[in-house]
């Protein structure tokens, strides 16, 4: 497994606390690294977008906003509607 030489690794950790560092994998993302401070502004938006999700959740149940259906119902009735979009009519 090749490893980083100590100078290669002090660039990408002084460029990731400017910015987002991407590292590749056979030519592929694989990794981001980036600065705390980014990473918890990051965790910061997923927390408050879980938070709206959840209040919006509970303000649907509250005025009986929601389906007695089942989840496979609801995935089924998902794909009869997609599939009669497509043109050709195949899923």
């Amino acid at each position: 497994m090749p490893r980083l030489e100590s100078d290669q690794w002090g660039l990408i950790t002084d460029t990731a606390l400017r910015e987002p560092v991407s590292i590749t994998r056979h030519g592929r993302p694989a990794l981001i690294v980036t600065s705390v401070q980014d990473y918890q502004a990051l965790q910061l938006l997923k927390y408050n977008q879980l938070k709206a999700d959840i209040k919006e959740g509970l303000n649907d149940l509250e005025k009986r906003r929601f389906s007695s259906k089942s989840v496979n119902d609801l995935i089924a009735e998902g794909k009869a509607r997609r599939k009669a979009r497509k043109p050709d009519g195949n899923a």
